[in-house]
């Protein structure tokens, strides 16, 4: 009898021990995942106050560079609104300036990207292509800069490449 005691309770204490985990595995599962959802929601909240850094209007002073030497082979002004949620509406100082369309997003710290396109028109008015700008910049700490470098692709009517560009860009924010 002394000897079926100890089996007894350690069958026992065996049974309570996994009830114990068992139950415990749910509860646990779900406080991680809470604390996950909780982790995401803050990442989410900073992202989104850090992203609304850029919203507003800008002006920018972009030098064209050879792509391969990066020799600066000329300068344009240009114009960009940051929208809430990611669109994004520009300029530039062309005589006939297109305005161009496009989205851009928050990379984390100060950094961001857009890629916008605009319409190319030929003298004649008739429709050449589309020219795509690819933008990657990063927001001085205080706030009112933006410094980075451009990608240029051109399209022609039927959406073949046919040539690309380089540039640099130092953009501030406009009162």
């Amino acid at each position: 009898m002394k000897q079926k005691l100890p089996k007894q309770i350690s069958g026992v204490v065996l049974a309570i021990m996994l009830t114990w985990t068992f139950t415990q595995i749910p509860v646990s599962a779900q406080e991680a995942e809470d604390a996950q959802d909780e982790q995401r929601s803050d990442d989410s909240r900073e992202s989104s106050a850090n992203a609304r850094r850029l919203e507003g209007v800008w002006e920018a002073q972009v030098t064209l560079r050879n792509c391969q030497s990066g020799e600066a082979v000329g300068t344009l002004r240009g114009m960009t609104t940051f929208i809430r949620g990611g669109a994004l509406v520009g300029t530039n100082a062309n005589p006939n300036p297109p305005i161009s369309f496009g989205r851009w997003q928050y990379l984390g710290g100060r950094r961001y990207s857009s890629v916008e396109r605009f319409f190319r028109y030929n003298p004649d008015g008739s429709f050449a292509g589309v020219q795509r700008i690819t933008r990657n910049f990063t927001l001085s700490r205080g706030g009112d800069r933006l410094t980075g470098t451009v990608s240029v692709e051109i399209f022609d009517a039927n959406d073949n490449l046919i040539a690309t560009g380089c540039a640099t860009e130092t953009t501030r924010r406009v009162e």
